[in-house]
Formats: C-alpha cells, structure tokens, sequence
C-alpha cells in the first residue's frame, strides 16, 4: 500500500514503515503485523505530510524498520503524544558490514535524542546486550502465515543462502553436496564464481528462479549461516515439509531434537554438514513430527511478543 492511500485502512492503532532494503524479511512482518507500508517506490514531501497528518492526529504508534532518509524528514515533526518504536534486524556480529553499522548509529542517535521509546530487535542476543546496556529494549519474534502447500519429495538439495554474503556459507554448503547422494541442487547465483565452482566441481544443478522455487520439492534445505539468519525462511521450510539444517544458532534450543538434526555445531564444517544430510534423509518423520511442537509453540511466544512490543 502506498503512505498515500493511508486514510483507506481499517485499524489504525499503529503503523509500520518497511524500507525497500528489508525485501527479505516481508513476508515475516506483513505475516506479524498489521498496517504494512512497504516503501519500495521513491518517496516525497508529500508523503511525509500524509504521514504526518494521519499519525498525529490519531496519536498512532509509529514502528519503523531499520533505515530510510524518510525517516529523517518525519521524525523532527512527530508528536510527543506518537510513540515511535524502531526495529533493528541485525545482530551485533553483522556490524562488522560497514552497510549495516549506519544503521545501528542512526537508532541510537534518534534513540539519545529522546525520539524513540523503544528499540526493538528480531535477534534475541541483541536485544540482551541492549537491555543490559540500560536501553528500552524489547525482542520481537517475527512469524509467517502458513501454508497449505506441501513438497513433493525429490531427491534435490535446496540451497537458501545468497551467494554474494560472506555470512552465508555457500561454498561449504556446496562441497558438501559432493560428499551425499543427491540429484541436482537449486541456488541462485548472482556471482561468476558460483557458477565457476559448480562446473569446475561438477556439481549437478536444476536452474530455477526464486526463493521459493529453490525451496519447495526437496528432501532439505541448506541454509548454514555463519550469521543473518532469517528465522521466517527457515520457518517457510520446514512449513512445507522440507527439513531446514542451519548453522550454530539457537533457534532450536529447546527442541534438543531438533537442535540435533538441523543444527551444526561447526558451521564450516563440510563433513558434519554432509552427515547432517545424511541425518535428515534417516530421520525425517522424527524431525517433523518435533517440528509440529515447536511450530505452534513459535506462534504463540510470536503472538505474545508482538503484544508486548505494540504496548
């Protein structure tokens, strides 16, 4: 929906501004939250003042998304009675990428200026570090919808990450592949390397275009980050029936099961992600019968939190 179309929604206690640079968390937010308003189209003065008009007359909340200049020409003109609670995605490990690190010094600016109440964070160990640092800090558990669809199970390798992010493992994941019985693997390549390593390696490839493409109709997923991880693709996955093996994250901490099969304890570790795999392949009802579990006890821990962050 675009800023300008604002006076056609229905419940208007809050909303959410989501910049284009958040495409991969979309579906995740729009499934968490009501009032979305994906700013993927060049934004101007006159949607500021649509804003602006809405939010302070209504004494909305207003919850913005990691970084846009719009933010800039809002803020300054917010009133006092708004309550404006901004979400970082990240965790502090990704600060080390000089394109996230403005984002986190922007929040804490408009934050020691007293302009935002809360700061939310979809990664829980930030959201500790910032409490602890004496910040208003809430943690947010994003989910998605869930859908009715369901692989057929081919003998195919998913693999989720995108191949241009050093967190993202691709490579080990791909060496991998070599050592386990497999038919052909899906990824997206956008870097010439990738393609060079699959030919020079002989890794058997089926193209495909999209994430959900590469998703769906496989015996599991690799999605193996170092860090970035995106708890709703991973979410996505294993909704469809399509076992998700990550790297050491604590997503599954209290499904030891779980914690088991999909998740490695050395994340580079070609042989262990291999046996993981292996491991899927072997004990695939054990897994999703687990997953069932945590699935519905995602949701309502995702429910509470966003009840808490909203208030």
């Amino acid at each position: 929906m675009n800023i300008l179309d604002i006076y056609k929604i229905k419940n208007d206690d809050y909303i959410v501004l989501l910049p284009r640079c958040d495409e991969d968390i979309k579906e995740s937010v729009a499934g968490s939250f009501k009032n979305v308003f994906f700013m993927d189209y060049d934004l101007t003065e006159e949607h500021a003042k649509a804003l602006l008009e809405f939010i302070n007359k209504r004494k909305n909340n207003l919850l913005l998304f990691d970084f846009d200049d719009f933010y800039r020409i809002v803020l300054p003109f917010v009133k006092k009675q708004t309550k404006v609670k901004w979400v970082y995605k990240n965790n502090l490990a990704l600060l080390t990428d000089w394109c996230i690190r403005p984002t986190f010094s922007v929040i804490m600016e408009f934050y020691d200026r007293n302009m935002i109440e809360t700061i939310g964070c979809l990664d829980k160990s930030t959201h500790l570090v910032l409490k602890n640092a004496g910040y208003r800090s809430k943690y947010i558990q994003l989910d998605v919808k869930r859908t009715s669809q369901k692989s057929k199970k081919h003998n195919s390798i998913g693999i989720l990450g995108k191949d241009y992010a050093p967190n993202h493992n691709i490579y080990n994941e791909l060496s991998a592949v070599k050592l386990v019985d497999y038919d052909y693997v899906k990824i997206l390549k956008e870097m010439p390397a990738t393609k060079h390593f699959i030919d020079f390696f002989g890794i058997k490839e089926k193209e495909v275009e999209g994430l959900d493409e590469i998703m769906k109709d496989n015996f599991v997923n690799l999605y193996c980050n170092f860090a970035s991880d995106n708890a709703g693709i991973v979410l996505k996955s294993l909704d469809m029936g399509v076992p998700c093996i990550l790297g050491n994250t604590d997503l599954f901490d209290r499904f030891p099961k779980l914690k088991k099969y999909l998740v490695l304890q050395s994340d580079d570790d070609i042989g262990e992600i291999a046996e993981k795999i292996n491991g899927v392949r072997e004990n695939y009802e054990k897994i999703m019968t687990e997953y069932e579990k945590f699935r519905k006890k995602y949701s309502e821990e995702s429910r509470k939190s966003i009840e808490e962050f909203l208030r």
